[in-house]
């Protein structure tokens, strides 16, 4: 159930109370949702922290434990968390000569870093274990590094670099309606409006020949793509 959980409870608690008021709540609730995490993600993941906390306590040293809480930490929104995590096991990876800095496991752990910088707040921050996990292993992540390296630079108003960061997601990956929406922004914020429709266009064919479950995951980008072309 997701994030529904948290609107219908207050939903039906008004219903309950014949207390209009109550739905307020909901409200409230969907204005906080880049701090709540999902109620579905947290009691999926409780027993799963625990194991690896305690894997981790045993072996320090356990690389995938401390990827995997690293990557729940960002599920449950709780990025401050994920970025101490990631970077004392670099530092332990940095003093170990079984697992050097500069592999394929130490460009994961800067692809999550950066990310989990980036939904910190600290857009610069971000970049720079971004483009260093790329520069190990270009293909990491299926190009998402790019992804989230071009939303850092949108926050940052460096939209050449941000529309040049969003190709380079399409050369590992062109079934995400969500980057062609992003490059439309971007393009419109460069004044491209020729490059911004082609985006549009692009993202609209993408959804029409992805399977249906990807439909579904990738619907309210499809509706965006709608939404930007009324102001283009």
């Amino acid at each position: 159930m997701g994030y529904m959980a948290y609107y219908l409870m207050p939903i039906l608690l008004a219903y309950a109370t014949q207390n209009p008021a109550a739905v307020v709540l909901a409200g409230i609730i969907w204005l906080c949702r880049d701090f709540l995490p999902d109620p579905a993600v947290w009691l999926r993941t409780m027993g799963r922290i625990r194991k690896l906390k305690t894997d981790i306590d045993l072996n320090p040293s356990n690389l995938a434990a401390c990827r995997d809480l690293a990557r729940i930490y960002l599920e449950r929104k709780r990025p401050k968390k994920a970025i101490a995590l990631l970077e004392q096991t670099r530092e332990r990876m940095a003093r170990s000569p079984r697992h050097p800095l500069g592999t394929r496991d130490d460009a994961e752990l800067l692809f999550y870093l950066g990310l989990a910088r980036f939904r910190s707040g600290d857009a610069e921050g971000a970049l720079a274990p971004l483009v260093e996990a790329v520069a190990i292993a270009p293909d990491i992540g299926r190009g998402e590094p790019y992804m989230v390296a071009a939303d850092a630079l949108a926050r940052l108003g460096r939209w050449e670099h941000a529309e040049s960061s969003l190709e380079c997601f399409l050369e590992h990956n062109q079934s995400s309606v969500e980057v062609y929406v992003k490059l439309a922004r971007v393009r419109s914020k460069r004044n491209d409006a020729t490059g911004t429709k082609a985006a549009i266009r692009e993202a609209k064919t993408t959804w029409r020949v992805l399977p249906g479950f990807k439909q579904r995951e990738q619907f309210r980008w499809f509706l965006a793509a709608f939404v930007a072309a009324i102001w283009v």
